[in-house]
């Protein structure tokens, strides 16, 4: 399971569409009362007819460990990319992708495409480089300045992969151990200038004990 947040928070709490949420860190920490789904003024009109999107957005969001308020993120979005004639499957990637940048939760491009995949069934694997290309060919089709997604940091990889990471680390060497991973190797990335992927992977397993770096190489190739 991919962590949602990879740092310590003392969490300043906020209601988010029936949700109380950190506004730091994102974690959903709890839920407050909603009404009906027939009351008009507790939901976003149309939702609930939306029910192919939605069911999509939702498999994705329990798969990546994605808060409820960006399922609606990516339900909303991908129907206006739909609009705009992009097929349903990369309007929910591309939307997917805009959800996590906008909320700021750090994932990666291949492993939200390969969770897209997964939920119709498929097993296809692709690059980065080549999720890249599909988002540009998309881009190219959006005249719409808030649909825009700029490329990520080399900090944007470091927290993704720590992310991706974290259970696998906590769950053999505890989260005293992880928390030195995480602030030691944030620390070294300020100084490595290689691509932002390379940068943030190098400080992570400069970071990491020689017992363990094989397995975390493994999971970040």
């Amino acid at each position: 399971m991919l962590s949602l947040t990879i740092t310590t928070c003392k969490h300043h709490v906020a209601d988010i569409e029936g949700e109380f949420v950190c506004k730091d860190c994102g974690k959903v920490l709890g839920y407050s009362e909603v009404a009906s789904v027939n009351d008009k003024n507790t939901h976003s009109i149309g939702m609930f007819g939306l029910s192919e999107h939605y069911a999509i957005a939702a498999r994705l969001a329990k798969n990546l460990n994605l808060p409820q308020f960006a399922i609606q993120t990516i339900v909303q979005t991908s129907i206006k990319l739909c609009k705009k004639n992009i097929s349903k499957k990369y309007a929910i990637l591309f939307a997917t992708i805009y959800a996590c940048r906008i909320h700021e939760i750090p994932r990666l491009l291949e492993d939200i495409f390969l969770e897209l995949e997964n939920s119709s069934g498929k097993k296809i694997r692709r690059s980065e480089k080549a999720v890249l290309r599909s988002l540009n060919k998309i881009s190219k089709k959006i005249d719409e300045e808030q649909f825009r997604i700029i490329s990520p940091t080399k900090y944007h990889y470091h927290q993704a992969y720590l992310a991706k990471i974290q259970h696998i680390i906590i769950n053999e060497a505890g989260n005293e151990y992880f928390e030195t991973i995480r602030t030691r190797s944030y620390r070294m990335l300020q100084s490595i200038d290689t691509d932002p992927s390379s940068s943030a992977k190098e400080a992570i397993l400069s970071s990491t004990t020689s017992i363990m770096r094989p397995k975390i190489r493994e999971i970040l190739a």
